[in-house]
């Protein structure tokens, strides 16, 4: 790990401690305690192990995995993914140094629209498609987080991702993604995210 990953680490563990939201969890080895639901437990649905597996990134070999427990309705989750995430994206994950992956701690008591997001998220996951989601998610931040019914919103996303929408609409519906969000805040508390 280099200077500036363990200094950037340090830097947004405080801002986001600061702010009550999650942090990156940085460990080298095994990343059983906060790691996707893949690493720890057989989905029922196979559509969950789908976006299980998509929301990873980087070389299955690398020694270090970065664990990112975030919501995206947190504004220090947007300020970590829009001023840090592209370094460590660059310079470690397509490197293949570090495996990075996120799980979603979304803060349902002070974030309305968190919980939805991360099923819009983790739906377009099943398509392949959790990545470029993700990115709109924290882009429109501020377009779709107080609105009363987010989906809407969210369908427009997925849309403009070129996602099956009837698949990602049925996906919502049946709440299909609830279990692996619930399993990873428990896998996140567990690990130590408040």
């Amino acid at each position: 790990m280099t200077r500036t990953l363990a200094v950037g680490s340090i830097g947004l563990a405080l801002v986001l401690g600061l702010n009550r939201c999650s942090k990156p969890e940085v460990r080298e080895g095994d990343a059983k305690a906060v790691a996707p639901a893949a690493a720890t437990a057989a989905p029922e649905d196979p559509r969950i192990g789908v976006a299980d597996t998509a929301r990873i990134q980087g070389n299955p070999a690398a020694k270090v995995w970065m664990i990112m427990a975030s919501d995206f309705q947190c504004p220090a989750c947007k300020l970590w993914h829009d001023n840090y995430a592209p370094e460590i994206m660059r310079d470690y994950v397509a490197t293949g140094k570090v495996r990075f992956a996120y799980i979603n701690f979304p803060l349902d008591h002070i974030h309305i629209n968190a919980r939805s997001a991360s099923e819009a998220g983790m739906c377009a996951a099943v398509q392949g498609k959790f990545w470029g989601v993700h990115d709109r998610l924290f882009a429109t931040q501020g377009e779709w987080s107080q609105t009363g019914d987010p989906v809407p919103f969210f369908r427009q996303i997925v849309t403009e991702a070129g996602l099956d929408t009837a698949a990602w609409n049925k996906c919502l519906t049946d709440d299909v993604m609830v279990p692996l969000i619930d399993g990873d805040q428990a896998r996140g508390r567990t690990g130590g995210v408040d």
